[in-house]
């Protein structure tokens, strides 16, 4: 992980400051564990958080607000918002998306922080890409002075 210091990261999250629409919530639908192929996450070169991200909001059926490279094994962890629930998907680095079977109720400031988002999780990891050379690490969602914004790990 690329050390930016403070003041870069601080710049860095409030360029990612968001406001509105989170892209398309649906409810919550019943199931098991689901795992599916999806086309490879490495597929798209150096952006697999991309395909990752893509995969995950549709096998969840919902909005990615949330993404970790936990292990730093290709693999995603990302959180899919999908209605007043969370849950959570991993996609390993060969596109493979597994549904985890448990699902969150999404905090009060979880939804509002997402209910406020103007821009998408992938969004904003492009717009700290450009500002900050390096590799994605996390994105969050949190609020910073009254705010909510994307608080992008490089």
């Amino acid at each position: 992980m690329k050390n930016i210091g403070r003041p870069a990261l601080i710049a860095l999250t409030a360029a990612l400051a968001v406001g509105v629409s989170a892209c398309g919530e649906s409810d919550p639908a019943p199931g098991d564990d689901a795992t599916s192929e999806t086309a490879p996450a490495s597929s798209s070169g150096s952006d697999t958080w991309h395909a990752a991200i893509e995969a995950a909001e549709q096998e969840a059926d919902g909005t990615a607000y949330e993404i970790d490279d936990q292990d730093d094994d290709g693999s995603w962890e990302i959180g899919v918002a999908e209605g007043s629930t969370s849950t959570e998907v991993t996609v390993t680095a060969d596109g493979t998306a597994t549904v985890d079977d448990d699902t969150d109720d999404l905090d009060d400031e979880d939804r509002a922080a997402i209910g406020a988002a103007k821009i998408s999780l992938g969004d904003a990891i492009t717009t700290a890409l450009k500002q900050v050379d390096g590799t994605l690490d996390d994105v969050e969602l949190e609020e910073l002075g009254g705010r909510h914004v994307w608080q992008v790990t490089v």
